[in-house]
């Protein structure tokens, strides 16, 4: 209980800054949840559910729907996953004679887990074949994430940690840079299988660097 008020005290505090320095810039806000599945010691079933406001200037809203079945190599980790993804981007009101774009999406994906002493960082690789219209796109990312509990050892029950991730995105099929996301933020682990985090990612592309506030849920509930 004592963890879940300091958790609380310094997510107000963030949250303050970052809605004030969102307020002044304009930038976005990321509401997301992640759902990893265990199916058995082999199969999982990975989803994510995103909905995005003012990602860019001249979006209004982007609604992004993912999910994908893995298998473990070996025992909870070494993870191989084939999905597919829905995304509808809403332009903003100065845009409209612009309509709705809807992208569809294939991907794999390979997921590696390390820990060091209480550091506990994940690898992520994944190339994306993008269907737009009268479009197709090719899509590489490497995603780096690093997490540090606070007030104890291990991210189980109660524990309130800093969060910290790096993806970089690489045009495959253009063979040029798309975008490189950076994102730092504070978790507080409800139980050993449902987390919640609160933080702000910086996402910088060839002509623009962006801020988006993220409110975020992880549910590892198995079935």
């Amino acid at each position: 209980m004592i963890a879940l008020k300091r958790y609380f005290i310094l997510s107000l505090l963030l949250i303050c800054s970052l809605v004030s320095y969102s307020q002044d810039n304009s930038d976005g806000t990321w509401f997301v949840y992640f759902g990893n599945q265990k199916i058995n010691n082999n199969w999982n079933i990975q989803s994510d559910f995103q909905y995005r406001l003012r990602q860019v200037p001249d979006q209004k809203s982007q609604l992004i729907l993912r999910a994908g079945l893995g298998y473990n190599i070996t025992p909870g980790n070494n993870n191989f996953l084939l999905g597919v993804a829905f995304a509808q981007t809403n332009f903003s009101d100065a845009y409209l004679d612009k309509p709705d774009l809807e992208e569809k999406r294939i991907y794999q994906q390979y997921l590696f887990k390390q820990s060091f002493k209480n550091l506990y960082a994940t690898h992520r690789v994944r190339l994306e074949e993008r269907f737009l219209p009268n479009e197709f796109g090719l899509r590489s990312r490497y995603f780096l994430s690093v997490q540090r509990p606070l007030n104890q050892k291990g991210l189980s029950k109660s524990s309130v940690y800093a969060s910290f991730f790096n993806e970089l995105f690489v045009d495959m099929k253009h063979k040029k840079f798309d975008r490189n996301r950076f994102y730092a933020g504070l978790g507080y682990s409800i139980s050993n299988e449902i987390r919640i985090e609160t933080g702000y990612l910086i996402q910088a592309q060839k002509n623009s660097t962006r801020g988006q506030l993220q409110f975020v849920l992880y549910n590892n509930l198995s079935f």
